[in-house]
């Protein structure tokens, strides 16, 4: 059975979504679902370009996003080139605020979804 990423948010990062806007945050929102570790140690391998591909935006507004996402300390690119010189893929180290809890989360075996009342909203982001 595989693993799912997990974000838990609380009331606190409306501020945070607010400051970075709508762009970086769901950049920010998909780096944390391509990521390893937890809020000490939170790590994404992934490029601008698959950013884009997953989001649906070109990578021009990624990169943009990126930019405002390290202003803002949530991240810090680091970029290397493989022997022959050729850049290898970004890899991001996510400084995770306090009001945001990324994990690691084993589904259920059933596959039967649970009834749903109608004032109840159900979000679940997977990788």
């Amino acid at each position: 059975m595989s693993t799912e990423r997990r974000i838990t948010l609380t009331g606190a990062t409306g501020e945070l979504r607010s400051r970075l806007g709508p762009t970086a945050w769901v950049v920010f929102e998909e780096l944390l679902l391509a990521s390893t570790g937890n809020r000490d140690g939170c790590v994404a391998s992934v490029s601008i370009r698959t950013l884009a591909v997953r989001l649906g935006l070109a990578k021009d507004t990624v990169a943009h996003a990126l930019v405002r996402l390290r202003r803002a300390g949530l991240v810090t690119a680091h970029q290397s080139r493989t022997d022959s010189g050729v850049f290898a893929t970004g890899t991001y180290i996510l400084h995770v605020p306090a009001c945001i809890t990324v994990s690691d989360h084993r589904p259920a075996a059933s596959t039967t979804p649970r009834p749903r009342h109608a004032d109840q909203l159900a979000l679940t982001l997977t990788s």
